[in-house]
C-alpha cells in the first residue's frame, strides 16, 4: 500500500475510534514524543548502514545472448545479522547502481521516505516493545515523523499497560474478532491515543489469519494540516 494511502488509513482509523469514544485527549496536552531513544519531529542523525558492491544480472528474451551484468549497492549485514552500530537502511537500495567498476561512491543524502532502523545489540530497546531489534520509520525533510514496530501478539496486553502509563488512560479501544468456516475465532483489539501533536495506535494482532502471531505499534506525528489547536478540533 503506498505511503500516502497508508497514512490516510491510519488517520481515518484514529478519528473513527476516538469519535466513538471522546474528543482527542486533553489529559496530557504535551505527550512524550520520544520513541526508542529518538525524538519525533527532530532530525535523524544516525548514519546509514555500511554498503558493499553486489553483482547482479538480468536475462532478456534472447536467453544467454541477452544477459546483462550490472553492479549495485547492498548492505553489508544481512537481515538477521547484527549491526555493529545503530544505523538506517533505505527501502530502495536496489535502485542504485555502481557507476564505475569497483568504486562505491556515497549514496545521495536521504531526506524523505521510508526506512528501516536497525539497533546494535547494546542499543536495543525493551524486547517486548521492539522484539526484532528493528523498526520501520517515515522521514520527511530529514526529520523522524513516524515509527512502526512489529510486536508479538502475546506481548500486546503488557505493552498496552506500558502505553497507558506513558500516554494516559484516555484511550479508545475497539475489540473485534475474526472467525473461520469451522467456527474457530481470533479475538484482537486496536487501542488509540489521540493528541493534537501525536497519534499512537496499538494493534494487538494484524489478524491476517487465526494463527497470526504479530501485532503492530504505530507512533506518529499528525500531518501538518491535521495538527490544529485542540480547542478548534471537532469530530
Amino acid at each position: 500500500m503506498p505511503f500516502k494511502k497508508k497514512n490516510m488509513y491510519r488517520i481515518i482509523l484514529i478519528v473513527t475510534l476516538l469519535s466513538a469514544h471522546s474528543l482527542f485527549s486533553s489529559a496530557q496536552t504535551a505527550p512524550d514524543v520520544t520513541v526508542f531513544g529518538f525524538t519525533l519531529g527532530e532530525k535523524l542523525t544516525i548514519p546509514e548502514c555500511p554498503c558493499q558492491i553486489a553483482e547482479s544480472k538480468t536475462i532478456g528474451n534472447s536467453g544467454v545472448f541477452s544477459i546483462k551484468h550490472f553492479k549495485g549497492y547492498q548492505y553489508t549485514q544481512g537481515k538477521f545479522q547484527p549491526v555493529a552500530s545503530t544505523c538506517f537502511e533505505r527501502k530502495d537500495i536496489d535502485k542504485y547502481t555502481v557507476k564505475k567498476s569497483e568504486q562505491l561512491n556515497p549514496l545521495p543524502a536521504f531526506s524523505d521516505g521510508e526506512i528501516t532502523i536497525r539497533f546494535a545489540p547494546s542499543d536495543a530497546p525493551a524486547k517486548e516493545m521492539c522484539p526484532l531489534g528493528t523498526f520501520d520509520a517515515t522521514v520527511g525533510d530529514s526529520k523522524l515523523l513516524a515509527v512502526y514496530s512489529v510486536i508479538y501478539t502475546g506481548d500486546a496486553n503488557n505493552i498496552f499497560e506500558i502505553l497507558k502509563k506513558k500516554y494516559g488512560t484516555n484511550v479508545s479501544v475497539k475489540s473485534e474478532k475474526i472467525q473461520n468456516y469451522y467456527g474457530a475465532t481470533l479475538e484482537y483489539y486496536t487501542a488509540a491515543w489521540g493528541f493534537t501533536n501525536l497519534y499512537v495506535i496499538l494493534m494487538s494482532s494484524m489478524h491476517s489469519s487465526l494463527s497470526e502471531q504479530f501485532g503492530k505499534l504505530i507512533i506518529e506525528l499528525p500531518p501538518k494540516r491535521e495538527a490544529q489547536p485542540e480547542a478548534k478540533r471537532k469530530l
